[in-house]
């Protein structure tokens, strides 16, 4: 997520600073300094400015540095840029909960000794601790797993900054994130979804001049399980959830598939009362879902089995 020598930069800024006086804090050359600068620019950590032939640079005003900032603060005695940097910031952003290494390790996609590895120091320094197999952060540390979650969020706002003016951030897990936004965006990594990808299962869905995009940089394309859970996130009125019930009896979701998926963006209660819904044709209908005669006549004009 952030390396050590990001975080020490970060840590040694205070107020406007150039290059060469950062340098001198860190005691690093201009050089590597400067390099180090650009790639905390363009994360989102610091944004610089020319006066002259001096470049000025400012510490982020994000809500992620204000609480790293109160750590370092707080506790000036630990080294929180070198226990932080690398895996560590990604794996402390799941364990806002008691978790063990191997759980850790497939949420973060590493191997079970890199999260050890990790949190060793952690666990040294009395900030974790390790019970029956499970770590878990100690009382007065709990937030670093929010400090983890807001660098996250930090690093996904910056990333469609480049790309968008005004947009909003819907849904996001650590590489993941649901964004809306009124721009279109062509980068590989920013994926199509929400009502303009309904048309592509001949299912048109009025967009309102907004489009909705899952940035992903492990998937090809979204798939209609995962199509159905971002409709979900994006609205789950009565007319999104009839068009859910479209798409599953369109498409023949593998329901293990889309279960999975609901768990992922946290809309497992309402697919689970699609499902019902279309298992029990209509008897079991509950919140915002259509009548069952409403629902028949919207798939017919689609051509739709159910």
């Amino acid at each position: 997520m952030y390396s050590e020598a990001e975080l020490q930069a970060l840590e040694a800024l205070h107020g406007e600073s150039t290059v060469s006086e950062l340098a001198e804090e860190l005691n690093r050359s201009r050089s590597y300094t400067s390099e180090l600068v650009a790639r905390m620019e363009s994360k989102g950590l610091v944004h610089t400015t020319r006066e002259g032939k001096q470049k000025q640079i400012n510490r982020s005003d994000a809500r992620a540095i204000e609480l790293f900032d109160s750590f370092v603060h707080q506790y000036t005695h630990i080294p929180f840029p070198e226990l932080l940097g690398g895996t560590t910031l990604r794996i402390l952003y799941h364990l806002e909960s008691p978790a063990t290494a191997t759980h850790l390790a497939e949420q973060v996609n590493v191997h079970r000794s890199t999260v050890h590895r990790s949190l060793s120091p952690l666990e040294n320094r009395g900030i974790i601790y390790k019970s029956d197999g499970t770590y878990t952060l100690n009382d007065e540390f709990e937030a670093l797993s929010i400090v983890a979650r807001e660098f996250s969020h930090l690093r996904h706002r910056h990333c469609v900054k480049d790309h968008a003016e005004s947009f909003t951030i819907l849904w996001e897990s650590l590489d993941e994130f649901l964004v809306q936004t009124r721009a279109e965006i062509k980068e590989d990594a920013f994926h199509l979804t929400g009502p303009e990808l309904f048309q592509a299962y001949d299912l048109p869905l009025m967009t309102r001049q907004r489009r909705y995009y899952l940035y992903s940089e492990s998937i090809d394309e979204v798939s209609p399980a995962e199509l159905c859970c971002h409709m979900l996130v994006i609205d789950d009125g009565t007319r999104s959830q009839s068009y859910c019930l479209l798409l599953i009896s369109e498409t023949a979701i593998d329901r293990d598939e889309l279960l999975e998926a609901a768990e992922t963006y946290e809309v497992d209660e309402r697919v689970s009362n699609l499902l019902e819904y279309l298992d029990t044709e209509g008897e079991s209908r509950s919140g915002r879902l259509p009548r069952w005669e409403e629902f028949r006549e919207l798939a017919d004009e689609y051509g739709v089995a159910v």
